[in-house]
């Protein structure tokens, strides 16, 4: 409101049984109704008082949609939504990028280029064989066209799909056609992942001579089951992957709201911790080659310290964004 504006209040008496119903469209967009079951009685007094600019209340919130209250959905997403946005970008980089450029593994030229910059740079030791990033063209360009440029998309769309601005064009329909267009890629990418997994193409079975991290390699000793602890866990996860993104598609078709936006926010998570794991990787692989000069770290470029850093990069990315995601679907919501 602006400077000296009023603010109308009732008592309790005065109100009688008067309905307040806050229906919140969209962050930001809100209409407050009111209506009575009888005819509200002469008795009812309008008290006003001025309230600044300046001042919010605990229904300005509420009617906003959360804005920067953590103690509601919107809220929780608002403040993970840079986090998003950046995982999203990053992941943008990687796949459109001259490096990585994982969209062009399977050209020769670039191929050979990711080569050259390994070994020019000296990243072999310290990240690990080129082979981590070029080994998908063992099956030609289907793998970047099928996993890589889906997953960028699906990035770009997860980002876009939670900032508020995506639910006004067209009258939502831009939310809705980007939501139908975030899961035709995520199952897209489910294919190439399927081929990936299919042809040996995961790390620990093509890059670390089977080695899947001390914790991995020690389960897989100690329970002996004909497939690796690291395989399971993430077949598991690309099945939470595709599950979220069906009851998200699900709910949205059956108009319920409040339980689209929870699974939502459970398929980014189940899916964009990939992006962040790349760099966690890296920083942590740089921190074991640290310790490895200083004497701190054995073999810091043997294949076994290069599993260490990759799958617990990986644990250590799926928890901070699977807990993140769940805090915000936690959220409370107002009563629609």
């Amino acid at each position: 409101t602006s400077e000296g504006a009023e603010v109308a209040r009732w008592t309790r008496d005065d109100c009688c049984d008067m309905t307040l119903a806050i229906c919140v469209t969209s962050v930001g967009h809100s209409r407050v109704s009111c209506r009575s079951s009888r005819r509200v009685g002469p008795s009812l007094r309008r008290r006003s008082s001025p309230r600044t600019s300046t001042e919010t209340t605990d229904a300005d919130v509420v009617a906003t949609g959360g804005g920067s209250d953590t103690r509601t959905l919107e809220g929780r997403v608002n403040a993970l939504f840079p986090y998003v946005a950046g995982s999203a970008a990053f992941m943008g980089a990687w796949v459109f990028g001259p490096f990585p450029g994982s969209l062009y593994t399977g050209i020769p030229s670039h191929d050979e280029f990711i080569a050259q910059v390994y070994d020019v740079l000296h990243f072999t030791p310290v990240f690990g064989p080129s082979a981590l990033i070029t080994k998908y063209n063992e099956l030609g360009r289907l793998p970047a066209l099928t996993h890589a440029l889906p997953g960028a998309v699906w990035c770009a769309l997860s980002a876009w799909q939670l900032h508020p601005a995506s639910r006004k064009p067209f009258d939502g329909a831009a939310h809705r056609v980007g939501g139908r267009a975030m899961l035709a890629a995520a199952a897209t990418l489910m294919v190439g992942y399927a081929l990936i997994d299919a042809n040996g193409l995961p790390a620990d079975i093509h890059d670390f001579q089977g080695h899947s991290g001390g914790i991995a390699d020690a389960l897989d000793a100690k329970i002996q089951a004909p497939t690796p602890v690291n395989t399971i866990g993430l077949r598991l996860l690309a099945g939470w992957f595709v599950f979220t993104g069906v009851r998200a598609g699900v709910t949205a078709k059956e108009g319920e709201y409040k339980e689209h936006k929870v699974w939502a926010l459970r398929h980014v998570a189940a899916g964009l911790w990939v992006a962040a794991q790349r760099p966690v990787y890296s920083a942590m692989r740089s921190a074991m080659v640290a310790g490895g000069v200083l004497g701190l770290v054995d073999d810091a470029s043997g294949v076994e310290s290069l599993a260490d850093g990759f799958y617990y990069a990986s644990y250590v990315t799926t928890m901070i964004y699977f807990l993140a995601g769940e805090w915000a679907a936690k959220g409370k919501e107002p009563d629609l």
